[in-house]
């Protein structure tokens, strides 16, 4: 819920500047990624510790 307030402030209650939704849009994104990879590895280091002698 975090991330979309901070979409809105950023595209719709800040000055409509390219740059800016640029910017919030690339972080978004960004973070979206993070989030999937380090969810990836975490699934997949649980998988091997249970798996694991």
């Amino acid at each position: 819920m975090n991330e979309i307030r901070r979409l809105y402030d950023r595209m719709l209650l800040a000055p409509a500047r390219t740059a800016r939704i640029w910017l919030a849009m690339h972080w978004h994104r960004w973070r979206t990624r993070h989030q999937v990879r380090a969810r990836a590895s975490h699934y997949r280091a649980r998988a091997a510790r249970a798996h694991s002698p």
